[in-house]
């Protein structure tokens, strides 16, 4: 009974020696670097021939394409060669499976008694499994045979054992002790433990009942989740069964899908295309950048086309580029196949875009492209270049001298205004900063000690330094030094020579003219006040002999008492108009500001006025509006500049003509304008009436000396108001002015002190 099941414990020996030659080839194609879809068919049909316990399979796609694993029989290999025109009985027996799917079991001879070939249908693929065979010597004892097997059982390092129905063990090989001992210090007597816990035992057990079986079972081995691989032959009451532990190896497997599955993901995510070809040309992964750069239907791409048949719908699509011969090219190009040598070239495609394609050989006789889009890179370098080369010329023609120096004090950078302004001699880029300053004057010290301090300064904050230099040959230069955002050092020199005469040109001449304009002021003034006081001699004497106690005068002489007494009143006019013009020139008038009632104002002056006014037959019409007829000013001054526009209105206007006074609110201020029916102001001369001086004639008469309107724009000017003259419709002339309703609302302060009445 025992030589029996050790011819079965050989036969499952002889199998887990394939089983793991099977898991080797497996664990070696996952370290390979083959396309995930090949490496998954191959670890299946590996999976399947480990359950069937064959030491080899072989498996035939749709696309004719034969996955294999293990150990395959040359024979075997021939008859798969050989279907077209089969010899043997196994080349018609692989033929009828490939076209009817006619299943067949065959041995086939060879060496250790041979192997036993299963044809099916596995999975809906012809398969093809190799099973071992027990082999005898002619002529030997069974016995010495059982007791070689069981030598070998005694040294695998697989749990090998043979137990009753009910679990009892039978017997067992030192790996099985080993592997259910309890440890040290427990009882003798409790036997070892079994090593299948109640539900693998039950499993195996139910597996087993037509025979040898095959398991992957789960258990707990020393305290610890095995995974193990289980060969079964039951027999009687009997069963034995070889245990191999495959909990590393399944381990291994799981931890590279989920690490391809990783890599996958993270290459999905890369904006760089990425395609991996296998040893059979044929695309294994791609990248969502591949499919997005090429525009490729997912359909397409899922078939896991070749790479010509790739590059051949590109080109269709004119999406490769342009070339004059495409085999040739392509043949190029497909090379990567042909050697271990990785290479890279550029396409330059006909979209206008750039590609930096690197291609990487395998081990195993695949590609690896990568498809880099360097168009905006290239791009961006253009235009770097580009408008280096347009600093660099702007630079060079800049009349400052700017230079700029490293961290480490040599110079970078200097165009030729920096050598002519500074005088130093030209130097080469990389000439320390303290060469250049040695060849300077001692005069010019400074300015050069600030620029080394400035470069080579070891200080926490660098600021910016500008100064001026002046020669003694009179030249002059403002430089300034300025850090630079990567430690480095801009220093400028500008040659403001011309502009520096220029302004202290301006500056003499403008004291000049302001000590010519005191002059001019305190000459008037004075003069004035020389005139002033005999003028007033002559008006008090001529109105003392017009004074009837004073005695009798003749009518010739009373005439020109009058034409004295007239004339002299009149220069008094121009007399206080000039002291008043000086007054404001020189800053020092002084408003006297309370609130102003226009209608009584108008009144004063046209009481002023009443000869002239009956003289002329002028008609005086008054129209001030209600929101109007108060507003903040100097009583004086406001009554000065309403005489001069009725006085300027009566003097224009013909005999019998009308003069409009009139005031309205606009905005924060009341305007009051005086309108005549005269000739008008030609609107080429509505600004010089204002000017000092200027004088009209009015109806062919000489016009006066010019004061009045002058006066009118300075005094409302002071109250920071505005003169104008506005546009009307027919003849005439109406003039504006507009004061502040509230000496607060306007700019009263900042052009005259000001006086508020009590």
């Amino acid at each position: 009974m025992l030589a029996a099941w050790a011819v079965t414990a050989a036969a499952c020996a002889l199998a887990a020696a394939f089983i793991v030659k099977a898991r080797l080839a497996i664990g070696a194609a996952h370290r390979s670097e083959e396309s995930c879809a090949a490496v998954a068919s191959r670890a299946a049909l590996a999976s399947r021939a480990m359950e069937r316990g064959a030491s080899g399979a072989v498996r035939v796609s749709p696309t004719g394409e034969r996955i294999t694993c293990g150990a395959v029989p040359q024979p075997l290999l021939a008859a798969l060669d050989q279907c077209d025109a089969p010899a043997s009985e196994l080349d018609k027996a692989v033929a009828r499976l490939l076209s009817t799917g006619a299943t067949f079991r065959q041995r086939i001879a060879g060496a250790n008694g041979g192997a036993m070939v299963i044809g099916t249908l596995d999975g809906g693929y012809p398969t093809l499994f190799v099973e071992p065979t027990a082999h005898f010597e002619p002529g030997a004892a069974l016995e010495g045979i059982a007791g070689i097997i069981e030598g070998l059982l005694a040294r695998v390092p697989h749990a090998a054992w043979v137990a009753t129905e009910t679990g009892e063990t039978m017997w067992a090989n030192p790996a099985y002790t080993r592997a259910v001992e309890r440890g040290a210090g427990a009882d003798p007597a409790l036997g070892p433990l079994p090593l299948l816990d109640a539900n693998a035992s039950a499993q195996l057990l139910a597996a087993s009942k037509g025979g040898v079986a095959h398991e992957r079972v789960q258990t707990v081995v020393a305290g610890e989740r095995r995974i193990l691989d289980v060969t079964a032959d039951h027999r009687d009451t009997s069963l034995a069964a070889l245990a191999i532990d495959v909990t590393d190896a399944t381990l291994a497997i799981t931890n590279q899908a989920r690490a391809l599955e990783s890599h996958a993901a993270t290459l999905d995510r890369l904006a760089t295309a990425i395609a991996i070809y296998g040893s059979d040309r044929r695309l294994t992964f791609h990248n969502a950048a591949f499919q997005t750069l090429w525009a490729l239907p997912p359909a397409f791409l899922e078939q896991s086309p070749p790479e010509e048949r790739v590059l051949d719908r590109l080109r269709a699509e004119r999406r490769l580029p342009e070339t004059a011969d495409f085999k040739s090219w392509k043949r190029e190009q497909l090379k990567g196949y042909e050697t271990r040598e990785g290479f890279e070239r550029w396409w330059h495609l006909p979209d206008g875009q750039t590609l930096r394609v690197i291609a990487n050989p395998g081990a195993d006789g695949g590609v690896t492209y990568i498809y880099e889009n360097v168009t905006e890179q290239l791009a961006l370098e253009r235009n770097y270049n580009a408008l280096s080369r347009v600093q660099a010329e702007t630079i060079d023609s800049l009349g400052e001298g700017i230079a700029t120096f490293g961290p480490d004090g040599l110079l970078r950078l200097a165009n030729p205004a920096f050598w002519l302004v500074t005088s130093t001699p030209p130097a080469d880029v990389g000439e320390h900063v303290r060469d250049l300053a040695a060849s300077a004057p001692d005069d010019e010290r400074e300015m050069w000690d600030a620029l080394i301090e400035r470069v080579t300064g070891m200080t926490d904050h660098r600021i910016n330094v500008s100064g001026r230099l002046e020669r003694t040959s009179g030249q002059v230069l403002d430089y300034a030094f300025s850090p630079l955002p990567d430690g480095s050092t801009l220093a400028t020199f500008a040659d403001v020579t011309d502009s520096v005469n220029i302004a202290r040109a301006l500056v003499d001449r403008n004291n000049a003219l302001v000590e010519a304009d005191r002059l001019k002021n305190a000459f008037i003034e004075h003069v004035s006040y020389e005139l002033r006081s005999p003028l007033n001699t002559i008006i008090g004497f001529t109105q003392l002999l017009a004074r009837p106690e004073t005695g009798d005068l003749t009518d010739r002489q009373r005439e020109y008492a009058n034409y004295i007494s007239a004339s002299s009143e009149a220069l008094l006019v121009i007399i206080d108009g000039i002291l008043d013009l000086a007054t404001i020139d020189a800053g020092i008038m002084e408003l006297n500001v309370e609130p102003v009632d226009i209608a009584d104002t108008v009144r004063q002056v046209l009481d002023g006025l009443k000869d002239r006014v009956a003289e002329g037959a002028i008609d005086i019409r008054i129209d001030i509006a209600d929101d109007a007829k108060v507003f903040d000013a100097d009583p004086l001054r406001v009554r000065q500049v309403l005489f001069n526009l009725v006085s300027n209105a009566i003097s224009h206007s013909p005999p019998g003509g009308a003069v409009v006074v009139a005031s309205q609110r606009d905005g924060t201020f009341v305007a009051v304008s005086v309108r005549d029916h005269g000739p008008g102001i030609a609107e080429d001369k509505a600004e010089a009436v204002f000017e000092r001086f200027h004088t009209t004639g009015a109806q062919g008469r000489r016009g006066g000396v010019g004061l009045g309107l002058s006066l009118v724009r300075s005094f409302v000017e002071l109250h920071g108001g505005s003169v104008s003259v506005a546009p009307v419709d027919g003849a005439g002339a109406e003039l504006v002015v507009r004061f502040p309703l509230t000496a607060d609302s306007g700019a009263v302060a900042d052009r005259a002190p000001v006086q508020r009445a009590a």
